[in-house]
């Protein structure tokens, strides 16, 4: 297992230099100038060459890629032109944010998926089973930033339930900092009213994401348990009596959910891609905001900051996910 670990973590460590590279190359070709957005509104090409100095963008590609790499190995991600801090600062105060949007989503998804996924699978070729599967494919088939805008026009505009954006009301105060996550520090500093406010947000953006990820998880969920349910244990455990809830608890379940796994995992790693389209038409103040207006000013060093976070969430979620087969089945850990 250790070896196993080790070359993982060694072929990790490469492909996140080669997208050092990539993004490098890639957000130095686009057109644009951040030292003239920097300088300001009507500035001399004097002050823009300052700036250019300033900024190091009139070193050689060569010797700017070497220095933004000398900076990663203290975990320097450079400076934001846009906010004037260091990336690494900006993204420790998003990304709470966006680990709460994400987690809530991914579990309220996977505590969906797998027992609609496994009823349809009991019910095969019956109603509830067209149900299920015709629901889930209306909401994936729907592009997600269309299905978060239809959502704020069904419930904000139209209804007025819930809140078209934010984290919290504006009239709310933000509790005092802990874990960056609002639902988990108004509950540690006793903010009721707090906590109400951070779960309607939460709401709208969580329905979409999930929605967004619930056909293909169901429709994998229902395949594997459609499989495992003709295996000849099955009709075995029949035999002998066995009830149908530990059918499925602690022998069926426990073997169709390898290929499940895989596939979630796959979707939890696009989850921190999709997050950026959710967070932007929510106005959800987290890394896909943050990454979105970046890109709007050309703002190279939060680009490649970002590039590099959301790489290293998938390639960890990818080892995790791997490393969760042979606890769910013990062949593979034998092998």
């Amino acid at each position: 297992m250790l070896r196993y670990l080790g070359r993982r973590l060694g072929w990790a460590a490469i492909l996140l230099l080669v997208l050092t590279l990539v993004t490098f190359v890639l957000s130095h070709v686009i057109p644009g100038d951040p030292a003239t957005f920097m300088a300001g509104f009507g500035a001399t090409k004097e002050s823009i060459v300052a700036m250019r100095t300033e900024m190091g963008l009139d070193k050689p590609l060569p010797t700017q890629y070497l220095l933004y790499l000398q900076g990663l190995a203290h975990f320097d991600f450079g400076k934001s032109v846009r906010t004037g801090d260091a990336v690494s600062s900006d993204i420790a105060h998003f990304l709470p944010a966006s680990l709460e949007l994400a987690i809530i989503s991914f579990t309220i998804y996977v505590l969906l998926a797998v027992p609609l996924g496994t009823l349809a699978a009991s019910r095969r070729g019956r109603r509830l089973d067209g149900f299920l599967r015709t629901f889930s494919i209306a909401g994936s088939g729907v592009p997600v930033f269309w299905l978060a805008i239809l959502l704020q026009e069904f419930f904000f505009a139209y209804l007025n339930w819930l809140p078209a954006g934010g984290r919290v009301a504006i009239t709310a105060a933000t509790p005092n900092t802990i874990t960056g996550i609002y639902t988990i520090d108004s509950i540690l500093t006793g903010n009721l009213e707090l906590l109400g406010s951070a779960v309607v947000h939460l709401i709208l953006p969580v329905a979409t994401i999930v929605l967004a990820m619930l056909a293909v998880g169901l429709r994998a969920t229902r395949a594997s348990v459609m499989q495992e349910l003709d295996r000849p244990y099955v009709r075995t455990a029949r035999a002998k009596g066995v009830s149908e809830w530990r059918l499925y608890s602690v022998h069926l379940l426990r073997n169709a959910l390898n290929p499940v796994i895989s596939i979630m995992g796959l979707q939890a790693g696009y989850l921190l891609g999709w997050i950026i389209l959710v967070e932007t038409v929510f106005g959800w103040p987290g890394i896909g905001l943050y990454a979105y207006q970046s890109i709007q000013h050309l703002d190279y060093a939060p680009i490649m900051g970002l590039t590099l976070v959301i790489s290293s969430g998938f390639i960890l979620i990818n080892l995790v996910t791997d490393l969760l087969y042979p606890i769910l089945d013990p062949r593979l850990r034998e092998s």
